[in-house]
């Protein structure tokens, strides 16, 4: 019996551990659709469209949103300690105010050359932990209040979510990410603003996109925003997990967020086919 299922709206649909060989899916729409543990062996997929469902785009942008709303505020606040803290006429304080900018441009530079996994142990971490330390040796000594350090604190916090939220915007790909990157890049406008004017913006939107573009291209010292893009993938995404590909066809087809781990990709034609965040073994595929 010759199973057709091209030119079809299969958003979703489950195929689940079925035996597909040399079905035909041709010019289908196939985001978030399961094919985990089938047999897909010479299956046509020339033209189709995979990756994440409308829906599940929608979801993670307003999940996205909030985050990035947050993340703002957070920004406004700690952007205004530190340009007060720039400002204040006592020397210790300004040294602080400086610091700050000092940690998180070399936050940037260690992000580019060693990941972002490395620059949030090496420097970050113990950059919170100092400034923990120091606030509360402050309050208790009645030198300070300690709020100084705590907005400091939470601007470092900051500067690593926005990295790793627009990590994840550029994972859903589809036509919804670059408006998410827009607002992951506006959500550290007030932090930019209130350090350098627009220039800190815009250093801070163009490092973090960079980052991220060479984050989901394979770059080594990317782990963990990689492992985020896998798992955002790996849930939402087209799924051929385990799954038998032997000639099958993907030419000319449009695969995002697909899902290729634990299969033999040796042997499958892909033709001229555009791969953006697709895992294979573990790996993401450019």
């Amino acid at each position: 019996m010759e199973k057709d299922f091209s030119h079809k709206n299969l958003k979703g649909a489950s195929f689940k551990n079925e035996d597909l060989a040399h079905a035909r899916f041709a010019e289908s729409d196939l985001r978030g659709a399961d094919f985990s543990g089938s047999n897909l062996d010479g299956a046509d997929f020339t033209h189709v469209k995979t990756g994440i469902t409308p829906i599940n785009i929608v979801l993670i942008f307003l999940t996205t949103l909030v985050v990035s709303a947050f993340s703002g505020y957070v920004a406004m606040l700690a952007g205004q300690t530190v340009q007060e803290m720039l400002d204040s006429k006592v020397t210790n304080v300004r040294m602080a105010g400086i610091i700050s900018i000092a940690i998180t441009i070399l936050f940037i530079l260690i992000s580019y050359w060693r990941g972002v996994g490395r620059a949030v142990s090496q420097l970050i971490i113990p950059a919170i932990i100092t400034a923990f330390i120091i606030g509360i040796i402050a309050k208790v000594s009645g030198l300070g209040t300690g709020m100084g350090m705590l907005y400091l604190i939470l601007s470092l916090v900051l500067v690593a979510v926005m990295f790793v939220v627009g990590t994840i915007a550029r994972a859903t790909a589809g036509a919804l990410s670059n408006i998410l990157f827009l607002i992951v890049a506006m959500s550290g406008a007030f932090f930019g603003r209130s350090v350098g004017g627009g220039i800190g913006t815009v250093i801070m939107a163009l490092s973090c996109a960079i980052i991220s573009k060479k984050a989901l291209k394979g770059a080594p010292g990317f782990d963990s925003l990689r492992r985020i893009a896998a798992i955002i993938t790996r849930k939402y995404g087209t799924s051929f997990r385990n799954s038998r590909l032997t000639d099958a066809d993907f030419s000319r087809s449009h695969l995002h967020n697909s899902d290729f781990s634990e299969v033999d990709t040796s042997a499958v034609h892909w033709g001229n086919s555009k791969k953006i965040n697709c895992i294979s073994n573990e790996k993401i595929l450019a």
